[in-house]
């Protein structure tokens, strides 16, 4: 079984997702740094501005402008790696801003639309802008040429397909015939226009809303489709890069049983529209077996101390071994627990997937020494 070191080395995009509270903040840093071990130029492109990752990155920031960690600041935590590694927050509204520039057949047009009122809001407010823009950031990072592996961290969310589904929805919008109907009538000029001012239309929406404000409205979605093309095409093309043989998937789940079951129907959902699934990755696995057999060769010689002692020394001695005794039990059975989560992720997953293992730290991490901690789990031969 191979380990995620090639999937690191191989996948020009890895896109890590899965329900909140799992860790995949942490997990995304963590490839990016086993990326920057191998030689690779990474990039970790984050949409949940956690001010944990730029903590453990050594950042003083985390916004949109790529911060570069370099091989000497790696060096100074006892870390080495063979490449930098970028960082980056996407700012939904700057990132529709440039959009609307690529996108705009001119000047002018591109003005009204990025000082209209209603701009400023939707741009950040419109439901999947933040999706979308997710999206339009990956491509245009994954595509500029400046590194050689994009790792995305996907924003917490109850169901994580929700972020593959929500720029689907906007482009729908956009691409409906009704939709585009619409706008096309509502720029029409002339009397012949049913949104004309004094119109059975417009008087009706009148009862709702000043028909000044719709009217401002109508123009607004009149300049903008003239971008609706290029934003259904842009769609297509990151549809095309998400499906295909240089994208991997990581979905990343906590290791108890319900985030379990929900990572393997996210991973069903994934493998059934199409999208390449690369690895899964359990996340705080109590590693209590190997403390368990620590703990039996001690409980022995209390044991034997117990016997050894004086008598009045027996009844103390006793607690003590009581008290191993019921932790090395306590213990085997979390350990029981996880091995049996461990298994029906291995069987969900199937016998070729990666499966790598996580443990429970007793810290959350918060340099870039424990990032690199995490990543050699990661990439260790013994992944799964």
């Amino acid at each position: 079984m191979d380990s995620l070191a090639g999937l690191i080395g191989s996948r020009r995009v890895l896109v890590c997702i899965g329900t909140g509270g799992v860790g995949k903040t942490t997990i995304s840093a963590a490839l990016g740094v086993a990326a920057a071990e191998q030689g690779r130029r990474a990039l970790v492109l984050t949409v949940d501005p956690a001010r944990r990752l730029a903590n453990a990155l050594g950042l003083a920031t985390l916004d949109e402008h790529v911060r570069r960690i370099e091989p000497a600041t790696f060096a100074a935590e006892g870390c080495t790696v063979a490449a930098p590694l970028d960082a980056a927050m996407l700012d939904v509204k700057r990132m529709f801003d440039r959009v609307v520039d690529r996108h705009s057949p001119s000047a002018a047009v591109r003005d009204r639309i990025l000082a209209h009122p209603f701009y400023r809001q939707a741009s950040t407010a419109l439901a999947g802008s933040q999706e979308y823009m997710a999206m339009e950031r990956l491509f245009e990072a994954a595509t500029s040429g400046d590194h050689d592996l994009v790792v995305l961290d996907t924003p917490p969310a109850e169901h994580a397909l929700d972020f593959l589904e929500s720029p689907n929805r906007l482009v729908d919008l956009f691409d409906s015939p009704a939709f585009r109907i619409l706008v096309a009538r509502a720029s029409t000029r002339g009397r012949a226009s049913a949104f004309r001012p004094g119109s059975l239309v417009m008087r009706g929406l009148s009862r709702f809303t000043s028909g000044e404000m719709f009217s401002s409205l109508l123009e607004f979605f009149s300049d903008m489709s003239a971008t609706f093309d290029g934003f259904v095409e842009r769609a297509q093309q990151v549809s095309a890069l998400l499906h295909g043989p240089d994208t991997a998937f990581v979905i990343v789940a906590a290791c108890e049983a319900g985030s379990a079951r929900r990572a393997l129907a996210l991973h069903r959902h994934l493998t059934g529209d199409g999208y390449p699934v690369g690895a899964l990755v359990l996340n705080r696995v109590a590693p209590y077996a190997a403390i368990r057999s620590d703990l039996e060769p001690a409980i022995e010689d209390a044991r034997t101390l117990l016997r050894r002692e004086a008598k009045q020394h027996r009844e103390r001695h006793k607690g003590l071994a009581h008290a191993w005794a019921t932790s090395a039990h306590h213990l085997s059975q979390i350990a029981a627990q996880d091995a049996d989560v461990v298994a029906s992720c291995r069987a969900g997953f199937g016998a070729a997937a990666r499966v790598a293992l996580v443990p429970r730290l007793a810290d959350e991490p918060d340099s870039l020494r424990s990032l690199a901690d995490v990543a050699r789990f990661l990439t260790s031969a013994g992944t799964s």
